[in-house]
């Protein structure tokens, strides 16, 4: 970094993010114990069916849904079910020896993971083929949750890197909101969530070098309309994201910027047909949660919403703003209260700064269409997430929405970049290289500042003595 600032050479934003994050993102796989993100059991689970060839599950009566899978998987509550929940508790050593030691069986039984039997395969292929490759390499179920993990976290950060790298807006903006702590978690973990957010990157990014003078080509776009239908069969909401093309100010053939919510309409519906309803059961059925029934009492009181949406920020704003940055575990590893307010400073000063080439050169801005309809957007998709969670988390009529949690908007955050003004330069987020690197300067602290303390509050969270 320091050689860089002395030449002129422009620090590359993407490759300072891509040093920092692969070093978050390996704490994460090392440090955070197995079983320790949420549902992590059940991504681990959904994977091994995949890479059985299980690209849909099944259904075991109308109460039950998963598949068949090594007789001696474990159970969510044999993944060092003492952690969960318990910021106090330490990681029991000879648990994870006993756990370690566990090899897959040849016999299968049947296993329960309903609520990620649903999801469609596409972002968990990368650690399928681990886990086919471990499992036949003789590995144990802990060695292939650690595999699985570690290259999903490559690719996560591989995608966001490239990402940072082809963006002509909100460079920054994108690099910031990838290197959250939540961001470095998911993408380490045996969830799809990584992977999802790190196309969701490369998909704003991709956008932001479409402007009038340069529309792109039919094999732009119908790359751009597969990536958002990737997007929607993996996170129903993200669907809406795929409007922000309709204010882009294209010249010519502008029925393509219709191509990515046509397609991925029409591959919400396919898989919604073949692997979403044949294995959906009712979430928390007998608590008073009904998804027919929650519909029902939308639609016959649409006065009401207001005053739901109004107390589910009241009462889960904050919650929602600190999970989107980081809390980890479980949701029971929280950061000092003095680093989210540095990422508080972070997000608002990549999103200031930004917009800083707007006050100088006005052919630069986007236009007020494509800001209004990616606002719009974003907003939509974000009260998707929430209407989601109400129809199958939340009892019927019920006056707070239940079961958000701010990691859910990290795929929906990056199209935010296409509202920001077009930088000059390529892999530059200014004009003048002094400002750039200065601004690389900043950020690289900030990512230092980010990659100490997610290693000292795991290692302190699970392995170290208080």
């Amino acid at each position: 970094m320091l050689r860089h600032l002395k030449t002129d050479l422009p620090a590359p934003p993407a490759l300072i993010y891509g040093f920092f994050a692969a070093l978050m993102a390996m704490v994460c796989v090392l440090l955070t114990p197995p079983g320790q993100t949420p549902d992590e059991r059940n991504h681990l689970a959904r994977v091994t069916q995949i890479s059985q060839g299980g690209f849909i599950g099944l259904k075991n009566g109308p109460k039950d849904a998963g598949g068949y899978l090594s007789n001696n998987f474990p159970a969510e509550s044999e993944l060092l079910n003492s952690l969960r929940f318990n910021a106090q508790a330490k990681v029991p050593m000879n648990e994870l020896l006993t756990l370690s030691e566990r090899h897959w069986s040849g016999e299968k039984s049947w296993a329960s993971f309903p609520n990620t039997v649903i999801y469609a395969p596409i972002t968990y292929l990368p650690g399928a083929m681990t886990s086919f490759v471990a499992r036949h390499g003789k590995a144990t179920i802990i060695q292939t949750s650690y595999a699985i993990r570690a290259v999903n976290a490559f690719c996560t950060v591989l995608l966001c890197a490239v990402g940072v790298a082809i963006a002509r807006r909100g460079m920054l903006f994108l690099a910031v909101i990838a290197s959250l702590p939540m961001v470095m978690a998911v993408g380490a973990s045996c969830s799809q969530d990584g992977v999802l957010i790190g196309l969701a990157i490369v998909t704003a990014a991709l956008l932001s070098r479409r402007d009038e003078q340069d529309p792109g080509s039919t094999r732009f776009w119908i790359g751009i309309a597969l990536l958002f239908a990737v997007l929607t069969v993996s996170k129903p909401p993200l669907l809406l994201c795929s409007l922000v093309p309709l204010g882009l100010d294209l010249r010519g053939r502008k029925w393509l910027r219709f191509l990515p919510f046509g397609l991925s309409l029409v591959a919400f519906l396919f898989w919604q047909k073949i692997g979403l309803n044949p294995t959906k059961i009712q979430f928390l059925d007998g608590m008073g949660v009904s998804d027919g029934g929650q519909v029902h009492w939308v639609v016959t009181h649409p006065f009401a919403l207001p005053a739901l949406a109004y107390h589910s920020l009241v009462a889960n704003l904050g919650h929602n703003i600190h999970e989107f940055i980081g809390v980890l575990g479980w949701l029971d590893t929280i950061f000092p209260r003095w680093f989210y307010r540095v990422a508080y400073a972070a997000i608002a000063a990549s999103i200031g700064f930004c917009f800083y080439p707007a006050l100088r050169h006005k052919e630069l801005r986007q236009t007020s269409t494509g800001v209004v309809v990616t606002i719009v957007a974003v907003l939509l998709s974000v009260g998707a997430v929430f209407f989601s969670l109400y129809v199958i988390w939340t009892p019927v009529g019920a006056p707070v929405i239940d079961g958000v949690q701010g990691r859910y908007f990290l795929p929906i955050a990056p199209f935010l970049a296409l509202v920001f003004p077009r930088v000059r330069h390529g892999g530059r987020v200014d004009s003048s290289l002094w400002v750039h690197q200065g601004a690389m300067l900043v950020f690289s602290l900030f990512l230092a500042l980010d990659t100490v303390t997610l290693t000292c509050v795991l290692a302190s969270r699970y392995w170290l003595a208080s």
